[in-house]
């Protein structure tokens, strides 16, 4: 297999594995499935990529899609076969109503000291911002973990895609890949003590210099009996946060 396409086809893989962060999953399949196909058919006409190895990258891609790989099909004399392979939708969302104006309420530091992760690198959560909607929890990382050892799951997964590729483009697969986790995998979880359902939606980070700052958004906005909010980081951390017993 050319080199060029061998290193497309296996990001194309990897992104395939991190999935969708929001939205349906089997409009995202056929989605990604759909241009997927259509840069393996570019390559082939190209002749960079022969029948067999099609086959052969097209099951990879529906493995990473969590589908079952396809069985061959039946050769018949004189005749071309072709595949038409689709995903179940669901019918379209009603679009949202305009949400109402987001008014902010207060902001709390948060008092405990940083932390160190099982994995490398500080965390400290900062505060939270209350909002009449929703709660943003500020953080900051310094140092940042270690993201290979983060994601090793998900970087072992890719190794088999990238088997006979030189180390130059192997590292630069995996940067791609780390990158995309990173902005892609929800570390925080938010609770208080009432039991709300809080949901993430979005946030932000940047940094340099082995540090980096970030704020997570949660829904809905805290109840006005909460008093107590705890932040979650992954599965090890918890930071607790006293709420004020007055808020505007």
């Amino acid at each position: 297999m050319d080199q060029n396409a061998h290193v497309h086809l296996a990001e194309l893989i990897s992104l395939a594995r991190v999935g969708p962060r929001t939205g349906d999953p089997d409009a995202w399949k056929s989605s990604a499935f759909g241009g997927f196909r259509s840069a393996l058919a570019a390559l082939q006409a190209v002749g960079a990529v022969d029948p067999e190895e099609a086959e052969d990258w097209t099951n990879r891609m529906m493995v990473a899609l969590g589908e079952e790989p396809l069985e061959p099909l039946e050769p018949v004399p004189g005749v071309s076969r072709a595949r038409l392979i689709t995903f179940r939708q669901s019918s379209p969302p009603r679009p949202p109503s305009r949400p109402p104006i987001s008014r902010f309420l207060g902001l709390v530091p948060a008092n405990e000291p940083d932390r160190p992760l099982d994995y490398g690198g500080r965390l400290q959560i900062l505060g939270v911002e209350l909002y009449s909607d929703k709660v943003t929890v500020n953080w900051r990382l310094a140092p940042e973990p270690d993201y290979e050892v983060v994601f090793a799951a998900d970087l072992a997964e890719q190794e088999e895609d990238m088997e006979g590729l030189p180390e130059l483009q192997r590292t630069h697969l995996r940067r791609r890949l780390i990158h995309r986790l990173q902005m892609q995998r929800d570390f925080l979880r938010l609770s208080d003590d009432l039991g709300t359902a809080y949901q993430t939606r979005g946030g932000g980070s940047g940094g340099g210099g082995s540090e980096k700052r970030g704020h997570t958004d949660f829904s809905p906005g805290v109840p006005m009996e909460a008093r107590h909010l705890t932040v979650t980081w992954g599965d090890e951390l918890q930071f607790g946060i006293r709420l004020p017993p007055e808020r505007a």
